[in-house]
């Protein structure tokens, strides 16, 4: 050994032992500080994918919270620091979001989506030396398909079930399903659900419904009040589709948000009350309403007055005068009104939304594309609200289903079907139309709420409700071209019926002259009174001018109150068809669509004479036959996937909790995008 470390060569060779030692007491110490490394940054990676997945979980609730809030503006980012005992972690959230469509699997259109996307990073402030940039290379990458709930998903949707009269009472308020109700889509309301056996119909009396119906109350049994599960109705004849009581209520909010916000807002006359407006295809044109007045004029009230050419001929022959034989027994002073048309701005609409704002809204029209029209005030469908794409009377759901065809139709206050209307676009004639049928595509909701603090318990009046216009008709006396009296030439006779009633309705009426009040009374023919159905007595009284032997006119309607005033009894349409609905209707508060002529809470007064009018607390008069329209409701199962633009949306209440208006659809893990 000693002449081994004596040589120099056996000396290089030790050196280059040790040397090699220390090399690999050194690489192992490497390779062991790169395994503690390397398991310590595997620990910290398995620690990222488990927090970045809490923290994607956490993100899901508060991207459809601010989603909720503003659909449309974009989702907030976030950092999030975690700190540990050495380090600290800081968790960079980016989010996105896009319209998208999710392929549906019943053969309707594509449904509509919104794609949240949420990208999460992580980087930490002290680190190894190995991890030289800090940044952990683990990426959690989600996307969660949210699909907008709307009411258009109900067929049918309501608020509160009471009638608009419900200021009349439990029994004037109550509104129920009956035999010829049949209901294809969903169903719900926040109010009691009221049933009846009676009417008909195809379910031995019983309504139908072939889909879910939800109420936030119960399920009741007419006319007892039972809960109608402990009653004789066959519950599962009746709710095809199934049912459930005391869900939780659709949080309703009575305002179009959406079509307020992001609404076009093409009219803009400060001095209109009506725009009326025509659509063909995405295209639309319109008109100008504005009610005027014209000026007060004083109308001498006799006690005997002609009420056709026939009669004031017959006067005449006689050698008669009415101006100089009868007496003048009152003077109405009438505030005369006036509408004039201008012409309207036109232009087109697609995939968006109109709102307006400061007029009522007549509309009319033949659809193409998806638009919604929303207005602040009562809106009145004057005529059919068609699709291009589907014949008037078949399914747009239906093979072949129409994909490309949405109407929505909102009113922060009532929608009504229009009685009669001049009609600008036809020279001004009077339209017809809505009286013998009427077919209605698409979502309709009339979201208005009255005011308690201001109408007290007649706040039910001014609730939004989908319904008609002129329930409760009585007849009134046409203008007429007759001689006159003094010099036979003809003369047009207007205004009849302000020389033969006292109007408005006076406290100062002579008790001998009561009779002259604007009054109704039993009806004589066709149901109802008025002219020509007038009182045979008054009619062969002339000359009546002795005050004790007044005979007095029969009865008339309240001016103004048809829509096309003065309308003679015998041309009133009372029955006027069908609505064909193929879609959905919601509206805070149920509507009547027919009217049986004789209710006690409107005609309190029966047939008695005379029986005065009370038209500002809904008093209308003596009876008349059964007016409105026939029911044949299809949903529009299309509504399930995609809504109109902005229609309104629904908002689920839970306790004290969350609020929603989007269904989660798919929510996944995705490879992270470079």
């Amino acid at each position: 050994m000693k002449n081994f470390l004596k040589n120099d060569k056996g000396g290089i060779v030790l050196l280059a032992v040790a040397l090699i030692a220390i090399v690999v007491s050194l690489l192992s110490t490497i390779s062991l500080l790169g395994i503690v490394q390397t398991d310590h940054l595997q620990t910290q990676y398995q620690n990222d994918m488990l927090q970045q997945e809490l923290l994607l979980r956490s993100e899901a609730i508060r991207t459809v919270l601010s989603l909720e809030y503003n659909k449309y503006r974009p989702l907030p980012d976030r950092i999030v620091q975690i700190e540990s005992d050495d380090r600290r972690t800081t968790y960079n959230i980016d989010n996105s979001k896009d319209m998208t469509t999710i392929t549906s699997f019943m053969g309707f259109a594509s449904q509509e989506a919104v794609a949240i996307r949420t990208l999460i990073t992580a980087k930490r402030d002290q680190s190894f030396v190995f991890d030289i940039n800090n940044k952990s290379p683990v990426k959690r990458f989600s996307e969660r398909l949210m699909r907008n709930e709307s009411l258009a998903e109900y067929q049918y949707f309501s608020h509160i079930e009471e009638s608009e009269n419900a200021d009349g009472g439990g029994e004037a308020a109550r509104v129920k399903f009956w035999g010829p109700d049949i209901l294809w889509g969903k169903v719900h309301s926040n109010d009691d659900i009221w049933v009846q056996q009676a009417g008909g119909g195809t379910n031995n009396g019983w309504p139908t419904f072939y889909a879910m119906v939800t109420t936030a109350g119960n399920f009741r049994y007419y006319p007892s009040g039972t809960l109608l599960i402990n009653s004789p109705a066959p519950m599962y004849d009746i709710f095809l589709g199934g049912w459930e009581e005391e869900v939780p209520a659709i949080v309703y909010v009575p305002t179009a948000v959406d079509i307020r916000a992001n609404g076009i807002r093409p009219f803009s006359n400060p001095n209109a009350d009506i725009v009326y407006v025509k659509i063909n295809g995405t295209a639309f044109e319109s008109w100008y309403g504005e009610i005027e007045l014209v000026g007060y004029e004083d109308f001498e009230v006799y006690s005997w007055y002609p009420m056709n050419a026939a009669q004031a001929n017959f006067i005449i022959n006689q050698g008669g005068n009415w101006f100089e034989d009868s007496d003048i027994v009152w003077t109405n002073q009438i505030a005369i009104y006036d509408t004039t048309w201008i012409q309207g701005p036109n232009g087109t609409v697609n995939n968006h939304s109109v709102f307006v704002a400061d007029q009522q809204l007549w509309i009319e029209g033949d659809i193409r594309g998806k638009q919604t029209w929303g207005c602040a005030d009562t809106i009145f469908i004057v005529d059919d609200i068609t699709y291009q794409g589907t014949p008037a009377g078949n399914p747009p759901d239906e093979a072949p289903v129409n994909m490309s065809d949405y109407f929505g139709l909102v009113s922060e206050q009532k929608i009504l079907i229009r009685y009669k209307n001049i009609d600008p676009y036809n020279n001004f004639e009077i339209k017809y139309d809505n009286c013998n049928d009427i077919y209605l595509y698409g979502a309709f909701a009339a979201i208005g709420r009255g005011n308690e603090n201001l109408h007290g318990a007649m706040t039910c009046h001014y609730d939004g409700i989908f319904t008609f216009q002129y329930h409760h008709g009585h007849g009134s006396t046409p203008n007429f071209l007759g001689p006159s009296p003094y010099t036979g030439d003809d003369t047009l006779y207007t205004y009849i019926d302000f020389h033969k009633f006292i109007y408005p309705i006076s406290p100062y009426v002579q008790p001998n002259i009561a009779g002259f009040n604007l009054h109704g009374g039993a009806p004589q023919t066709n149901g109802t009174c008025g002219y020509p159905y007038e009182s045979t007595a008054y009619i062969s009284s002339f000359p009546n001018d002795n005050p004790s032997a007044y005979v007095f006119p029969y009865g008339t309607d309240w001016p103004w109150y048809n829509p096309v005033w003065p309308e003679s009894s015998s041309n009133i349409v009372f029955e006027r068809g069908i609505i064909h609905i193929f879609g959905a209707i919601a509206q805070t508060r149920r509507g009547f669509v027919h009217r049986s002529g004789g209710d006690p809470y409107n005609h309190p007064f029966g047939n008695s004479i005379p029986s005065p009018w009370d038209i500002n607390n809904y008093k209308y008069d003596g009876s008349h036959p059964s007016a409105g329209y026939d029911k044949d409701y299809h949903y529009d199962n299309r509504f399930l996937y995609i809504q109109p633009p902005d229609y309104p949306e629904v908002y689920r209440g839970w306790g004290a909790g969350t609020l929603s208006s989007f269904d989660e659809t798919v929510w996944s893990f995705k490879v992270p995008p470079n």
